[in-house]
């Protein structure tokens, strides 16, 4: 018999403003999550964070606080809070990691785990783990949980988890993002709020909270007008998922300029190992930022730049209220003084320049697609 329940995890976030702004996000849509799970009849759930008052009004949720002087280590706390459960099948899922799962979608991952983790219901196999990103998991569900709990415990974050889970457990992984691809989109940042805010199917928690003025900062919506016409060119940079890209292709009619490098740097460790490395680096270094910018802008009429490629070929690892900052083009709130001139030049270039995560050139180009094909 199956033990299926879930576990819900959030960090602590940061008190800068741009970093409230994602906390917040994530915190709604942990709320929609709860209510979607419930539905799917998992009643099963823990929410671990460094606080859970914030949702004081649910009776029946476990909750986990982090015990607040106490060393994190993200692998042996989802490891133990599995074993202390006996969860088996169980679901993991990252706070912001479900802006656009649907009940249709929720309703499979629940079936295919449960099925596989019942002996004889089925020829799946019996190691299987379904996530949203193969290669930078943010939600998983998996078998076996006893075999896996030792290559949970040695993981540093949530992205490597089912890579993971494959070369080291033996694990069939499958990514359900190929039932309906945007799904692998996930918040991480303020760009993936402004896009999100643009698109019509999201559960009333996570709207009511991204109905905030400070994401127009972020040329989303400059960006979809180059989009929606014709012969314009679209600059992709960074970890650009192949799928996604292709998408966009399929959808708008415009040229896409790629520059796709270090995927998967960090579910492989090479970002941890300094092994990182950008062809755009030289080019920046070169031309410095506003003859960056400027030369970008010859080239095309927007950009989607994951600038974490960037930031770790260059050995420098921005603090998340920087990088969020630089992210809103919020120039002036940026610490860092290399990063602060790189984001005044993206804000001021002569084209919409959107900079952000990995989401932002995966699933986030998925979720774009489909706000485009809905008008």
């Amino acid at each position: 018999m199956t033990s299926l329940g879930a576990v819900i995890m959030l960090g602590a976030g940061g008190e800068s403003p741009q970093e409230q702004l994602v906390s917040a996000a994530q915190r709604a849509n942990t709320r929609d999550l709860v209510e979607l799970l419930r539905a799917h009849h998992v009643e099963r759930i823990v929410l671990a964070a460094p606080h859970t008052d914030w949702l004081a009004d649910d009776e029946s949720l476990i909750r986990a606080d982090d015990l607040p002087d106490a060393p994190f280590h993200f692998g042996q706390r989802l490891a133990a809070l599995i074993d202390s459960y006996r969860y088996d099948p169980a679901l993991y899922f990252g706070g912001g990691s479900t802006p656009l799962l649907d009940s249709t979608l929720m309703e499979t991952i629940i079936g295919i785990v449960t099925q596989a983790a019942t002996p004889g219901a089925s020829n799946l196999p019996t190691r299987l783990a379904l996530t949203n990103n193969l290669h930078s998991s943010d939600w998983i569900g998996f078998t076996r949980t006893a075999h896996a709990l030792p290559i949970l415990a040695d993981q540093r974050r949530d992205n490597s988890v089912a890579w993971a889970l494959r070369e080291n457990g033996g694990y069939e992984v499958r990514a359900l993002s190929t039932l309906r691809p945007a799904t692998a989109f996930d918040i991480d940042t303020p760009t993936d709020l402004a896009l999100l805010a643009q698109h019509p199917d999201l559960l009333p928690n996570l709207r009511a909270a991204l109905e905030d003025v400070r994401l127009t900062s972020i040329p989303i919506e400059a960006v979809l007008n180059v989009l929606r016409q014709e012969a314009k060119t679209v600059a992709l940079i960074g970890r650009v998922a192949p799928t996604a890209w292709g998408a966009l292709n399929r959808v708008c009619r415009v040229w896409t300029r790629v520059i796709a490098e270090e995927r998967g740097m960090v579910a492989s460790e090479r970002e941890a190992r300094g092994e990182v490395r950008s062809m755009l680096l030289p080019m920046l270094e070169a031309l410095g930022m506003e003859g960056f910018f400027a030369r970008l802008a010859e080239m095309a009429d927007a950009v989607l730049f994951d600038t974490r490629v960037l930031f770790a070929a260059r050995g420098i690892t921005p603090s998340a209220a920087d990088r969020y900052a630089s992210d809103l083009l919020w120039h002036w709130a940026v610490e860092d003084e290399w990063l602060r001139a790189f984001t005044f030049a993206a804000a001021t270039a002569p084209i919409p320049i959107v900079l952000g995560g990995h989401s932002l050139v995966a699933g986030g180009l998925h979720a774009l697609v489909e706000i485009i094909q809905r008008g």
